[in-house]
């Protein structure tokens, strides 16, 4: 995978689990690339006593915009479609032709209509499996922690595991 943004919804997810090393084994990379935006949502939890986001910022850098980004990053703020931080996102993807990795299946639309590749928590839970980081009952395990963190039901677990 070429350049590539994070969502705060997946940096969460894998934080709630421990498995940001995972996380960071899959992507290939050291240091997992955030935008201003995403570090902003990310810090909110702390001021409720979440202790998570410690471990994201411990695993993280912060990519910045530049001027033709931030240009771009105003006109998408501006049309009101999503957050500041997904809008963020889009910008610089857009102008990097990087990826954007996000649970936020409005989010991903949006993107895909701007000329940006999404990448969704299923396809990454694929990636896991196909590259070999963990067996299917390891990743079944995996799916379950982040569920129970995360209070919700994955829906792609059938096609994750070939029961399509």
């Amino acid at each position: 995978m070429s350049g590539f943004l994070l969502d705060t919804d997946i940096l969460s997810i894998f934080a709630k689990v421990n498995a940001l090393a995972l996380l960071r084994e899959l992507l290939g990379c050291d240091r997992l690339p955030i935008t201003t935006g995403v570090f902003n949502e990310i810090v909110v939890p702390l001021e409720y006593g979440y202790d998570f986001p410690r471990r994201i910022l411990a695993a993280v850098d912060t990519v910045l915009m530049s001027a033709d980004e931030a240009a771009s990053f105003e006109a998408l703020r501006l049309e009101g479609k999503v957050s500041a931080a997904d809008a963020e996102i889009v910008a610089i993807c857009q102008h990097r032709g990087w990826f954007y990795i996000t649970m936020d299946r409005v989010a991903a639309r949006y993107a895909e209509k701007q000329g940006v590749r999404a990448v969704d928590l299923c396809a990454l839970l694929k990636a896991v499996l196909s590259g070999g980081l963990l067996t299917e009952d390891q990743l079944r395990a995996l799916i379950e922690q982040m569920e129970r963190a995360d209070h919700t039901i994955f829906p792609f677990r059938d096609e994750l595991f070939g029961h399509t």
